[in-house]
């Protein structure tokens, strides 16, 4: 039966002028076959156990109808499509010989090892190593990376893939959904674009581009940038950002902006710091530094600085805001500078260190244009239930502070001395210790001049910060 298959093969192809060379496609055995033409042109079918070839590419079905002058064959049930390493497995398809590519519109199952690849329709074009999958795809090596997609074009050779719409990646530490991306297996690369979003253990971060390293566990993200570290309950904005997972650092620039949330018995505290770079280390204990421009917002305190660094308490409460590089605070009607200053929070603002340089102004929110004043080499301000407890100024101390009755401006009084200590009431000074040589002047009130009244380093900031709007 088989010999006379293959005769009656060779005999159809050889009245139809039609050489077996490696250009055409070869039907090598069928259980049936029957030859006929339509439109003109000459076409067999063939039935069970079907067997063809075309140059390097092997094909099994069910069934086939070949077209000679086309050089197409049409295949059904069970089609198996060989090459080398690579097979292809669908329910129907048709395979065209001029261009070496077969098609699969009811869907297909590509395999190579430790690829897999599928989807509801399929082209491959084997000439260019190249697939063409669409609807619900899925490529994974089966180990470490699986895509999905609507869309995606696989170079086999290169074992690059290109995915486009609701693409979705999922490898061994990250997550990464994006409208479209470009995989490279062989050096561990994926570049996304278009609402890019890259989930991992610690971090979420989404922009409009992003670059994942799979090899070093990194990511660079541009335009747009948003980080969410989601163990420390902080958000990371800016225009640049790059994350490295195993180190536990990321740094943003470019309009950088963060957003730190603490909750604590039902009240919630929110820390704000833009600046033009930042970086976040979230070892114990957790770190995040500021350059260039920094702005910080918390409550009632606000600053401004040429660099600033921020280390959370380890018990996640409260931390330590520390500024450097011509540093101004703001507390309510309170200004501080110096050439660094400290400040420490728990539940709101505890104390505030200022080292060299210290200078600290308070206005009168009754009477404008009278402010006290205190300043010295270092300044320590205590705070109890989030008011002012006492300033305390050594070394070269001096203050002016201002007296009233009821109310109503009742002069001045200027101290020197090495160590002043101002203990406040109600937000107004209401005892002053002196140590150290202690010097003191009362101005009454006709003689008070407060334009006049103005320690060394005077100067009224008003660039206070405000919160942006994301």
């Amino acid at each position: 039966m088989i010999d006379r298959i293959l005769i009656l093969i060779a005999f159809i192809a050889a009245s139809a002028g039609v050489s077996l060379s490696q250009d055409k496609i070869t039907l090598i055995y069928a259980d049936s076959l029957v030859g006929k033409t339509i439109n003109n042109e000459q076409v067999r079918e063939a039935i069970g156990n079907v067997s063809l070839t075309h140059n390097n590419v092997k094909i099994t079905c069910n069934r086939v109808v070949q077209y000679y002058d086309q050089n197409k064959a049409e295949l059904f049930g069970n089609v198996h499509v060989v090459q080398d390493t690579l097979s292809i497995f669908a329910p129907a398809a048709t395979y065209y010989g001029n261009e070496s590519k077969v098609v699969c519109p009811s869907g297909a199952t590509l395999t190579d090892p430790k690829t897999t690849l599928k989807a509801n329709y399929g082209v491959y074009l084997f000439n260019q190593d190249l697939a063409n999958f669409r609807g619900n795809v899925r490529i994974t090596d089966n180990s470490t990376y699986t895509i999905t997609s609507d869309e995606l074009d696989y170079y086999r050779a290169v074992q690059k893939s290109y995915a486009r719409g609701n693409v979705k990646v999922t490898n061994d530490s990250s997550v990464i959904y994006s409208d479209n991306l470009v995989y490279e297996k062989l050096i561990g690369i994926s570049t996304a674009t278009g609402n890019v979003r890259i989930e991992s253990d610690s971090t979420v971060i989404t922009s409009r581009k992003a670059t994942y390293y799979e090899f070093e566990k990194k990511s660079i993200a541009e335009d747009s940038v948003k980080i969410d570290f989601l163990s420390e309950n902080a958000i990371v904005y800016g225009n640049y950002a790059e994350n490295y997972e195993t180190r536990n650092y990321s740094f943003i620039r470019g309009s950088a902006q963060l957003i730190q949330i603490e909750t604590k018995e039902g009240k919630t505290d929110t820390t704000f710091i833009y600046s033009d770079k930042m970086e976040s280390f979230r070892n114990t204990p957790e770190k995040y530094t500021a350059h260039d421009s920094v702005r910080t917002i918390r409550n009632d305190f606000l600053s401004v600085s040429g660099s600033g660094y921020y280390f959370r308490d380890v018990s996640g409460k409260g931390g330590v805001i520390s500024l450097a590089k011509d540093p101004v605070v703001w507390k309510e009607n309170l200004q501080v500078t110096g050439d660094s200053i400290f400040a420490f929070f728990k539940e709101d603002i505890d104390d505030i260190f200022i080292n060299r340089s210290a200078f600290a102004l308070q206005s009168n929110a009754k009477v404008e244009g009278r402010y006290d004043q205190i300043s010295g080499i270092s300044m320590h301000i205590k705070f109890l239930m989030n008011e002012i407890n006492y300033i305390q100024v050594d070394t070269n101390a001096a203050s002016i502070y201002y007296v009233y009755d009821s109310d109503y401006p009742n002069g001045a009084n200027r101290s020197d001395g090495e160590v002043i200590k101002l203990y406040f009431n109600e937000d107004k000074v209401d005892k002053v210790n002196i140590y150290g040589k202690p010097k003191g002047t009362y101005f009454p009130e006709i003689l008070t001049k407060p334009e006049e009244l103005r320690l060394l380093g005077f100067r009224i900031r008003s660039n206070k910060p405000v919160r942006l709007m994301r």
